[in-house]
């Protein structure tokens, strides 16, 4: 597994803390033994001082899509097409209007 370790220099040591368990923090004198120490002290903490496990906490209310509720609203009214229709002229004339514009000094 991949972690991120945050690195940082203070007074000539080393400070190396893994960014998802901060209570995880070796000092070192160099760079390459604080992050050595780092990986030894984090798999020792992971494999021996805790247990990982993953839980589900239903969170209130709706997360997900508003509009997935939307999908197929239009899909029995037979007045769909038409509203279709008039849009797609609505956005012509909006766009030679534009078109208009653009050509104008």
């Amino acid at each position: 597994m991949i972690y991120q370790v945050i690195l940082s220099r203070e007074n000539d040591k080393y400070i190396a803390r893994a960014k998802e368990w901060p209570e995880v923090m070796v000092v070192e004198n160099s760079r390459d033994a604080a992050i050595n120490q780092l990986k030894a002290q984090l798999l020792d903490y992971l494999m021996n001082q805790v247990e990982v496990v993953e839980v589900d906490i239903p969170l209130l209310g709706n997360t997900g899509n508003p509009w997935l509720d939307k999908f197929g609203c239009f899909k029995d009214d037979p007045t769909f097409e038409d509203l279709q229709a008039e849009i797609a002229a609505y956005r012509q004339e909006i766009d030679q209007e534009m078109g208009h514009l653009a050509e104008q000094p």
